[in-house]
């Protein structure tokens, strides 16, 4: 009897860690897991340098695999293409948000200079099945150009706690079903953009730095599944920002004419125009088929007359995460960030 009541509190007891593993995971992350991959600034031995050289260390296969980032700043571009589910996870003493991330991924690489937008990104992911928490990731250029800080291709792709800088096109979500949770994207121009993706915002910070777009999708076809839904989060300026922009910022602009893109339960600041949305230039408005929408946002840039080609939804339904993404979306993005 007294075995057998042994046997189930030692059960107990075994299900009581498990349990509280991701918990306590989340709640700080400074040494890395069992198994990791490890970057450091001043690698010991088994360790690298730089993120690149961890990436390239992993085996092309199917096999799962976990890297660590050690507190520093990594001035380096990196290209993550390797088979298999990956997570990357960046020292810091709180996960639940970006504002205590302790290590930043930066470069500074242009569009002109590379000679495309994803050739320019900071990190480019092109890969399915990727996952990765409180990194910074910056791209230095600055203005006169695209520069992408992060360049996303694939699908079941979880940011969690992250933090995106850049001015022009800072964020690419390009392909398949991607997540962004409790993320800081910071641009100007057009620096949440894409073609094909469906992809989800949840408590973001989007905050401008100049006068500009924040989104900008570019469907190549009317059957194009691409949609962008900004959800819950703050629309905010910069702290860097130079001068006021209040009235200067728009939700979005049409790439293509087949653009969708909606904010919905958002708190918009100031800045943004009243119109809240514009056409994509003069000579190619692009407005004949876009869906821009809006529901249930607050604040003093969710007021005034919008722009006649958007519209203000009835209902959330068709923007939902499990619209967006698909009814098994919670079997791959971390609810903790939801």
């Amino acid at each position: 009897m007294f075995a057998s009541l042994y046997l189930l509190l030692g059960v107990f007891a075994t299900l009581l860690t498990t349990a509280a593993s991701p918990l306590e995971r989340r709640a700080s992350r400074t040494t890395p897991p069992a198994g990791a991959v490890v970057v450091s600034k001043t690698p010991a031995s088994g360790q690298f340098s730089t993120v690149q050289a961890a990436v390239n260390s992993l085996p092309n296969d199917s096999s799962a695999r976990t890297i660590f980032i050690s507190p520093g700043t990594y001035t380096e571009q990196v290209s993550i293409s390797r088979l298999g589910p990956t997570t990357i996870f960046g020292s810091t003493t709180d996960t639940t948000s970006y504002t205590s991330n302790a290590v930043t991924i930066q470069f500074g690489s242009s569009a002109a200079s590379a000679g495309n937008d994803d050739l320019s990104g900071t990190l480019r992911v092109h890969k399915d099945n990727f996952a990765m928490y409180n990194v910074n990731v910056r791209n230095t250029f600055g203005q006169g150009s695209q520069a992408l800080a992060l360049s996303s291709y694939g699908t079941n792709i979880g940011y969690y706690g992250n933090a995106f800088f850049g001015f022009q096109d800072t964020v690419l979500a390009n392909q398949g079903n991607q997540y962004f949770g409790v993320c800081y994207i910071e641009g100007a121009v057009d620096f949440i953009f894409g073609q094909h993706a469906r992809a989800f915002f949840q408590r973001n910070t989007i905050a401008s730095v100049a006068a500009g777009t924040i989104t900008a999708d570019g469907p190549t076809s009317a059957t194009d599944a691409s949609l962008f839904v900004i959800n819950n989060s703050n629309i905010i300026q910069s702290t860097a920002a130079t001068t006021s922009l209040t009235g200067k910022v728009f939700l979005g602009r049409p790439w293509t004419q087949w653009a969708k893109v909606a904010f919905t339960q958002c708190t918009l600041a100031a800045t943004i125009n009243s119109a809240g949305w514009e056409i994509w230039s003069t000579a190619t408005p692009n407005t004949a088929d876009v869906t821009f929408a809006e529901f249930d946002n607050t604040g003093p840039g969710a007021a005034g007359t919008r722009a006649s080609f958007s519209e203000k939804a009835s209902s959330i339904v068709g923007f939902r995460a499990a619209d967006v993404l698909g009814s098994n979306w919670t079997t791959w993005v971390d609810q903790a960030y939801v």
